[in-house]
């Protein structure tokens, strides 16, 4: 069940189009979390609006930006190519309330039931949104991800591979940057905010608590920013072993894995 603990209702922005759920099985609603990105945000929306997929919804959340003016950008961006989707719709919190708020609430608002999951400061591949979505249709899984490719302070191919619920047991490798049903997010409660970190290491092991399908596209269609500022550069390691910790308390390994350590 989603958790509904009492938050703030965010500000609109921005709203074009028609909200309604749309019976559509291609209509797919992409997720942005923007917080601060001013200098990357244009080129994360560039690359959705360029996808060769047709029925897209776009819905940004901007986690209450103050260093930058990259609400307005976003406005400025929607305002010039909102026709391009069924529905455009940026949001922004009236606190700071981290990733895993915002995400809940930028999926509450969406019209579709296929959706994937971004932040501002990566991009995707031309064809991302249509492969993802025919393999999520093609696999009748309720979450599909591809492989990425990390830019900006680094260059490499990222460590994505085949759905192996052993191998997430002892770490992620699946980043966040994926499609999913609504449902499936709905099922397992939505992100968690865990103050140490880890957020979507632990909304991935929430998918396997509820024996949820999950597969994987070997193809890279998503690039990962890489930067010194980026959440997971300068906080999520460093209390490394304590996160283990809190993961191994929240999604405790079954014995049959434990036994084939």
């Amino acid at each position: 069940m989603l958790d509904k603990a009492w938050k703030p209702k965010p500000k609109i922005l921005f709203s074009h189009g028609e909200k309604a759920v749309t019976p559509d099985e291609r209509h797919v609603s992409v997720i942005v979390t923007n917080y601060n990105y001013a200098d990357y945000v244009i080129e994360c929306l560039d690359s959705i609006s360029a996808q060769t997929h047709p029925a897209l919804s776009l819905v940004v959340i901007d986690d209450n930006s103050r260093k930058d003016d990259s609400p307005s950008k976003i406005c400025d961006w929607m305002s010039e190519h909102k026709d391009r989707f069924i529905f455009t719709f940026l949001l922004q919190n009236v606190i700071n309330q981290g990733p895993s708020a915002s995400r809940n609430t930028a999926i509450e608002h969406c019209p579709a039931e296929t959706i994937f999951i971004m932040d501002a400061d990566n991009t995707v591949m031309p064809t991302a949104i249509a492969k993802l979505h025919a393999c999520l249709q093609r696999a009748g899984a309720q979450a599909a991800y591809s492989q990425i490719v990390e830019f900006g302070d680094r260059s490499q191919i990222g460590s994505a591979d085949l759905w192996d619920i052993e191998r997430m047991y002892q770490n992620n490798y699946v980043d966040i940057m994926a499609m999913m049903k609504k449902s499936a997010w709905a099922e397992v409660g939505g992100f968690s905010h865990i103050e140490e970190g880890w957020e979507d290491y632990d909304f991935w092991l929430k998918f396997i608590d509820r024996g949820i399908d999950i597969v994987f596209l070997p193809e890279i269609l998503c690039r990962y920013r890489v930067h010194g500022v980026s959440r997971t550069a300068t906080e999520a390691y460093k209390s490394h072993h304590d996160l283990e910790i809190i993961m191994r308390y929240r999604h405790p390994v079954p014995p049959k894995f434990e036994e084939q350590k």
